[in-house]
């Protein structure tokens, strides 16, 4: 069922603004608009400006940004219907949907709510029963693992005496959009009497295994601060790590594969995987499995993933318990090539020719799709040296390699959007206009057109220093106005004011910047051919 287009411009007509503040942005007023962090890249000061009376937002760095159903897309990494939802909920407006039989929209709604409600409050019965003297014994279970209450509580976990998960401890399990949808049920008896370490909620209307990340809500916003997502395989462990200060970490519904759905849903809010799992056969076959899926997307430049190497033996809980620095793992983990090229030298019978020559064959297929001349010479070197018995047999196996491999297509040139044409036009009318006193009155009329926040805020501190200043000192005036900006500001003009910058300010490049300060908005040079030269 398609969402009504009356919906989409409901939404649209509505303050972005509020959506932001509610989705957790802070904004900062300047002018009659915010700046606020993009959610689009590794945003250190606010660069992304947001406007109620267009209704968008749009980033001067990245030059990213959209309404306020991609910004939510973007910070929540949700699917755009989802992210439609989520924006209406906040806004207060009601979704319809095309050519959807009322009745039956409605009979969806309530069965989907009655579900969640009903979880709620097995999520509550759940909890009381961890506090019953019956539950004595799965208590001091949480507290030998080192779970504190203040956890405990954090991740609700419970205990349940009977039904599908009796006998185990219960972690809510909530999707992507935080929402309760079912359970994972934690053994507490030996093998004989609870065969499964791990027992989920049955497949259903809300629970579906292959697209639900175990803490997911709670550490996508750690993850954007720490620059990194951390993956480990049991749910305790997550918690074990929470209570450490690793808050970006989460797990995976199961021990396959992960869905390649999850990890470009994951992609849109974090870049940087690692993988920490367990320090034996299992975790090995685990990181094996995560490759297999998160591999192709980091070979294209999606996603980068690192694979930390724990002590044998050992998972992140007792690793954190016996005192060893976990951080110190994670912060050296190798990249995921790097582990597989390790991974299968170390298994490598030097006397078996079949084996060698399979393995060198494998790596050849990874190695060559790298996009990246550089560590292709880096790997081939290092995996010549690890197949070979000698320096020389090393040397021979590379110069070999490099001669025989398809060279990988590079990228093709893209012209310009219009945006970039703008921001780019407005950058060198500045340049010139601070050091080309001459051409100042024929500009000046451009000046007020300006649209990029920190261009605009430069212009109007050069009609202060006009206003106010009898010697032209310009570049040494501005120079130190900027120097007591904030961040943000400094970083995206310093290099417009400096005096060692060539200007060029020839008739053709005037012409061009009259042409494109002509035009009212951006928006308008979509038909503006954007091959001129600037």
């Amino acid at each position: 069922m398609k969402i009504s287009q009356s919906t989409l411009d409901r939404i649209k007509a509505a303050p972005v603004s509020k959506v932001i503040e509610a989705c957790g942005g802070k904004l900062k007023r300047v002018g009659h608009e915010f700046i606020t962090i993009c959610p689009w890249h590794d945003d250190t000061n606010p660069s992304l400006t947001v406007n109620d009376q267009k209704g968008f937002c749009f980033c001067h760095c990245c030059r990213e940004g959209g309404d306020s159903v991609k910004y939510i897309q973007k910070r929540n990494g949700l699917a755009f219907r989802d992210a439609v939802e989520k924006a209406a909920g906040i806004l207060s407006i009601s979704v319809d949907y095309d050519n959807e039989d009322p009745e039956e929209a409605a009979r969806r709604k309530a069965e989907y709510a009655a579900a969640l409600s009903e979880n709620q409050s097995k999520q509550e019965l759940f909890r009381k029963n961890l506090n019953h003297q019956r539950a004595r014994r799965i208590r001091g279970i949480l507290k030998d693992r080192g779970i504190t209450p203040a956890a405990s509580k954090e991740f609700g976990l419970g205990f349940s005496d009977t039904g599908h998960f009796s006998g185990r401890i219960t972690i809510p399990i909530h999707d992507h959009r935080g929402q309760l949808v079912g359970w994972t049920g934690r053994a507490t008896k030996n093998k004989e009497e609870q065969p499964a370490k791990y027992k989920n909620s049955a497949e259903g209307l809300l629970f579906h295994k292959k697209t639900l990340v175990f803490n997911e809500p709670r550490a996508v916003e750690a993850a954007r601060e720490a620059g990194t997502l951390i993956f480990v395989e049991g749910h305790l462990d997550v918690v074990s790590m929470w209570q450490a200060g690793i808050k970006n970490v989460v797990a995976m519904q199961g021990t396959g594969a992960p869905d390649p759905f999850v990890l470009q849903r994951l992609s849109r809010n974090i870049k940087n995987f690692i993988l920490c799992y367990d320090g034996d056969a299992g975790g090995e076959k685990a990181v094996e499995q995560f490759i297999s899926v998160g591999g192709p997307m980091a070979m294209e430049g999606k996603i980068n993933i690192n694979v930390a190497n724990l002590p044998e033996d050992q998972d992140p809980d007792e690793v954190i318990r016996s005192g060893r620095d976990l951080y110190g793992y994670i912060a050296s983990a190798p990249s995921w090539l790097d582990w597989i090229i390790d991974s299968w030298v170390f298994h490598l019978d030097h006397s078996d020719g079949a084996m060698i020559t399979e393995v060198e064959s494998r790596l050849k297929k990874l190695i060559n799709g790298l996009q990246s001349k550089a560590l292709r010479t880096h790997y081939i070197d290092k995996v010549s040296r690890a197949l070979s018995e000698n320096s020389k047999e090393a040397e021979k196996l590379a110069k070999d390699w490099e001669q025989d491999r398809i060279e990988v297509s590079g990228l093709t040139w893209k012209p310009r959007e219009p945006g970039q044409i703008r921001l780019a036009v407005e950058k060198r009318m500045i340049r010139i206009f601070v050091h080309r006193p001459e051409k100042r009155d024929l500009l000046r009329p451009w000046m007020d057109r300006v649209e990029n926040p920190a261009l605009r805020w430069l212009c109007e501190r050069l009609r202060e220093l006009e206003d106010h200043s009898t010697v032209d000192l310009t570049p040494h005036s501005l120079m130190a106005v900027v120097a007591v900006a904030e961040p943000h500001y400094i970083q995206q003009v310093r290099a417009l004011i400096r005096p060692n910058v060539i200007i060029d300010d020839s008739q053709g490049v005037i012409d061009h910047i009259s042409d494109i300060m002509c035009l009212q908005t951006a928006t308008e040079l979509d038909e503006f051919d954007p091959h001129q030269p600037f």
